[in-house]
């Protein structure tokens, strides 16, 4: 009778020992696939956000170019209007002075903005790696 008994015993603990090891590798699927979910969640979050920076700081560009190119055609024209009136040289001189004295104020002006937006598109390209280690971090900790 204990040589019946013992089969059956091993085949039940046999059984356990299997439902227990699938239930532990779905466990560590499970929580693989919810860091995976988490970093992928936080990867497209990042790119979102990089991508709405880029075009906001493009068009800060587009509108810092059009505006100096406004700015720049502007004092040009009124150069041109105001040299049709001058009747001495010396006039001439001082207009011609004023008009490359206002144009690099402009471009100066302009420039500085340029460059201001230029160093937050460099620190825009640290953004991405660093939201990515922070996405892992988070989905390491979960």
């Amino acid at each position: 009778m204990l040589k019946t008994i013992m089969p059956e015993q091993n085949v039940e603990r046999a059984k356990q020992a299997a439902n227990y090891g699938m239930d532990w590798m779905r466990q560590l699927m499970e929580e693989s696939l919810n860091q995976t979910r988490a970093i992928f969640d936080g990867f497209l979050t990042t790119a979102r956000k990089t991508a709405d920076s880029f075009d906001q700081q493009a068009a800060e560009v587009r509108e810092r170019s059009m505006s100096m190119a406004t700015d720049t055609l502007s004092n040009s024209i009124d150069f041109a209007h105001r040299a049709l009136k001058v009747r001495q040289p010396q006039d001439l001189l001082q207009l011609q002075t004023e008009f490359v004295s206002r144009q690099a104020q402009v471009v100066a002006e302009n420039s500085k903005m340029l460059e201001t937006i230029a160093r937050g598109a460099s620190d825009l390209g640290k953004f991405p790696s660093q939201s990515l280690e922070e996405a892992s971090r988070r989905s390491q900790a979960a």
